[in-house]
Formats: structure tokens, sequence, C-alpha cells
């Protein structure tokens, strides 16, 4: 009889660490900078992020998306608290047109256990001419456990009609069903729509930015507007609408209650 209280003891001790550590986990916080540089018809980037977080980063790696190119640039082992990695690139774009376009900068890196992560930067950069968009993006943010709807809106301050694409740039965590949307946006007004997107394999409470990059051409010249936003994993409910950790606390109780019981009637 002891051996079996001794078993389930155990069971909860487990149970009741694992609720604990999972409520004061480290974390990796990556802070980064972004700038770039037009020669001809290559884009210079260059890259500095600084470790914020109160653990090492482990196989931190750049990725530079810019005129349909990718290039990764060099990667560091490991980054220490408070340590910065820096890195450069050159990213030919040889484009068609004059304008403005997105520069989209990934970082990626691990942790102590070998988990990938994920962290998104995205600004413009003038290829010739600069090209003043009349249009502008809103993204809604939004908070999911498996799959959600992030919303956004792009309005027209035109005195034309504008046909845009939008994508949305999600950290490699995030699944977005659709590649592209198109809008017909009219003068001096807006238009709504929305990206499904699915966790992969992000962690429930890691929050992600996203951005919504919106391009068209007109009159010769290429136009690029981007918008950010931000989703938030959260836990998946369960029975009852209880959160997992909080189901994994009641069972634990409920099974002390019952060894306590075993003890009161012996």
């Amino acid at each position: 009889m002891m051996k079996q209280v001794y078993g389930l003891w155990s069971v909860v001790c487990g149970l009741v660490l694992v609720t604990a550590t999972a409520t004061s986990a480290s974390y990796i916080s990556l802070n980064t900078s972004l700038s770039s540089k037009v020669e001809g018809n290559n884009l210079k980037v260059m890259v500095s992020s600084v470790n914020k977080g109160d653990e090492s980063a482990y196989n931190v790696q750049a990725e530079f998306r810019a005129g349909g190119r990718t290039v990764l640039a060099e990667k560091r082992a490991g980054l220490p608290v408070d340590a910065a990695y820096q890195a450069q690139a050159t990213i030919p774009v040889p484009l068609n047109r004059p304008g403005t376009y997105p520069l989209v900068l990934v970082m990626h890196y691990t942790d102590a256990n070998q988990y990938p992560f994920s962290a998104l930067t995205a600004q413009t950069f003038i290829y010739r001419q600069e090209a003043v968009s009349p249009i502008f993006g809103q993204v809604r943010s939004t908070s999911f456990a498996k799959e959600g709807k992030l919303n956004f809106k792009l309005k027209n301050l035109g005195d034309r009609e504008i046909r845009a694409a939008t994508r949305l740039i999600a950290p490699r965590e995030l699944t977005v069903e659709e590649e592209k949307l198109e809008l017909s946006v009219g003068a001096k007004s807006e238009q709504s729509a929305g990206f499904t997107v699915r966790n992969f394999s992000a962690l429930s409470g890691s929050t992600y930015q996203v951005f919504a990059v919106s391009e068209f051409d007109d009159g010769g010249l290429h136009y690029a507007n981007i918008a950010p936003g931000t989703i938030k994993i959260v836990e998946e409910r369960g029975f009852l609408g209880l959160s997992q950790t909080v189901i994994i606390v009641i069972l634990a109780a409920l099974v002390l209650v019952f060894i306590g019981a075993q003890f009161i009637k012996k």
C-alpha cells in the first residue's frame, strides 16, 4: 500500500513541478536594428542584434529578403546575454522599375534545447527613385491557440482606384494559408480582408511580429507599404473552457484529496 501511495505522490509532485517550471521559464529577446543602401543594382544591408533576454541564443543567423532574392548571412554558434550579432550582405536587385520596395529580415535562432525560433523586421528601400504610396495598411492584431484570422485594412488617399497585392510576412513558426490577397481600393476609400494563420510550431505565451506588405505599380513606378501587427499564441482551452495547466492542477489536487482520504480511513 505504501508503494502505491509513494507512486501517486511522485506523479503529483511531477505535475506541480511542470506547472511551476512553465510559469518561470527564461526567455530570449533580440533587439535588432537594420540599415540598407542601394549601390547600382546591389542592395547593401547591415544588421545588429543584441540579446536582451536572460538566456543565451544559439545558431543565430540573419536572412535577408529583397527583390525576389534571399541571402543568408554568417551563422554564430552562441549569443550570450547582452552580446551582439552583427552581419552584412550584398543582395543583387536588378529591378524592372524604380520606386520603393520592401526589405525583410528574418533572425533565426534556437534555445539551449535546439528549439527553433525566428523574429522579423521589415522596412522599405528606395531603388533609383522614391515612390510615396497613396495607400497605407492597418493590421488588427489577434490571438489564438491553433488557428486564427488576421484582419487588415487598406486605405487609399489618392484620387483614383488602385489595385494592390498584399502578402503577410510571418515567422516560420506560423503558416499563412493565402500566398497573397489582391484588393481594388477606390479613390478616398478603404477595403478590408483577412489572412488565415495556423500555429505550426509556436509555443503558447509567445508573441510574434508580422507584417502586411502591399505593393503595386503605377505610372512607371513601384510602390510598397508595410503595416505591422502582432499575433499572440495563447494556451489551448480544454474541458469547460479551462486551460490544460488549470486542469492538471485540479487533477493533482483531487489526487491529493484521494490519498488523504485513504489515510483517514485507516
